[in-house]
């Protein structure tokens, strides 16, 4: 039963991103501060409406989309998918990712700094997958010679939250400094990487083929995830898992906000320095040996009957063998790594032409590095932007996005402010809106606070 798991397991990931390019420093909005700790607020309070202030949703698969294999083009399924597994590169992944803020709030203290707390929800999916397991879960073992590795292939699944608490400092005109400690609560966890080994067909002496696999060394690591007696798993369960009762761990972000030169400004951040220790419900598999088989003799011996397919397994058991661990273990955050400099000009006058507010820019471009680095899979995204004020109530931005998805990921935020109501929203991959199953990743995220700005 549990190889079986462990098979379901690997047949599934060969079935995040995590950049917020377009909610980066975007409109003073408090959410920005989870993406970067020193962001620059001009609030005295604010508190997020409750399951409401940040809905977040992000799937992306960089291999290909539904419409290379579903298009009604008059091209038969059979050579579509064939072009889509001839152009998959040596290794691409699938993410999924989505956040749930269930509570945000913060406040100025007496110094000027801002104190900024909450709670959120996180699920998060990440599945790296080799070339070599595509080509033989689709052509089969029909290449002699040809060694099918796995060692690249990586998975990561998990569910947690994370109860945060944040500072915003201006240590001077030019500087600001910031950092968040966090606490994460895990349901579950299950994750595979640095696997080793290869499968291979070769010619056979006594028989037409050999088969090998060599040096086989896999590892799944599993928390909250298999149970003795599955109906103990309801809603309260998961509740207390979420409220502390899960498996624990520690984080860090850290950032900062600079001004070099009026007008000119250069953010940066470093996001989930951090780690979980799995200690409750573990139960883990490490599939470990070598096999070569070239078939075996059948004898027709009557008298002497033999169970040749009970032989056979029982060779493969000896020979790969499946050992179950109870064994606590560590795994590091997915650190997130941001960094942009941006120019602002076109200040804002009245009809006497008077300045308005010498603080206040409309305008404001600017490019955004990203990076995500973590043991499944590491990548650099890196965006082109531009934001407008439009009023006194409506604030937009537009970016340009070149990540592993695609070359033309174009993005839009809204923000609108009405006295202390705020809403925004943020959609990623416009072009991809005139054809939703030729896009190979999505994003989007909206929510709703009440912010009251320090000058009122």
């Amino acid at each position: 039963m549990r190889k079986l798991v462990v098979l379901i397991f690997l047949v599934g990931v060969t079935g995040y991103s995590q950049n917020k390019q377009v909610l980066y420093d975007f409109a003073s909005l408090p959410q920005t501060l989870l993406l970067n700790p020193g962001a620059e607020v001009d609030y005295k309070f604010h508190i997020g409406l409750p399951l409401l202030s940040q809905l977040s949703v992000q799937a992306g698969f960089t291999g290909f989309s539904v419409y290379d294999i579903f298009a009604d083009d008059g091209i038969d399924i059979n050579d579509k998918i064939r072009n889509a597994v001839n152009n998959y590169g040596t290794t691409e992944f699938m993410a999924f990712n989505q956040q749930l803020e269930v509570l945000s709030g913060g406040f100025r203290l007496k110094n000027d700094s801002y104190l900024s707390f909450g709670y959120y929800q996180e699920l998060d999916f990440l599945a790296k997958i080799p070339r070599d397991i595509v080509d033989l879960f689709y052509d089969g073992n029909t290449d002699i010679d040809r060694r099918y590795y796995i060692n690249k292939l990586a998975s990561r699944a998990e569910l947690f939250g994370v109860l945060h608490i944040g500072l915003s400092k201006k240590i001077n005109k030019k500087f600001q400094l910031g950092a968040r400690f966090k606490i994460y609560s895990s349901v579950f966890n299950a994750n595979t990487k640095l696997n080793t080994g290869s499968f291979y067909t070769q010619d056979g002496n006594n028989n037409t083929y050999t088969q090998h696999l060599e040096n086989v060394n896999f590892l799944m690591q599993t928390s909250g995830v298999f149970f003795d007696n599955y109906d103990d798993v309801d809603s309260d369960y998961v509740k207390s898992k979420f409220l502390f009762g899960g498996d624990l761990g520690l984080g860090l972000d850290l950032g900062f906000t600079y001004h070099p030169k009026k007008q000119w400004i250069a953010t940066g951040s470093v996001l989930d320095l951090g780690f979980i220790k799995y200690t409750k419900n573990i139960e883990s598999y490490r599939i470990k040996g070598n096999y070569e088989v070239e078939g075996f003799q059948l004898l027709f011996d009557p008298n002497n009957p033999q169970n040749y397919w009970n032989d056979l397994k029982e060779e493969f058991d000896k020979s790969i063998v499946l050992d179950t661990l109870y064994k606590s273990y560590i795994t590091l955050r997915p650190v997130k790594l941001n960094g942009s400099i941006s120019y602002s000009f076109g200040q804002q006058y009245d009809d006497c032409r008077f300045l308005i507010n010498p603080k206040i820019y409309l305008n404001k471009v600017g490019f955004q590095l990203y990076s995500n680095i973590s043991a499944v899979h590491s990548y650099i995204a890196a965006t082109l932007f531009y934001e407008r004020r439009l009023g006194k109530h409506l604030q937009t931005k537009v970016t340009y996005t070149a990540d592993p998805y695609s070359f033309s990921n174009i993005g839009m935020g809204l923000s609108t402010q009405l006295g202390i109501f705020n809403a925004y929203f943020v959609v990623d991959n416009l072009l991809s809106l005139r054809n939703l199953y030729n896009a190979k990743s999505t994003s989007f995220q909206l929510g709703v606070n009440f912010i009251i700005k320090h000058n009122n």
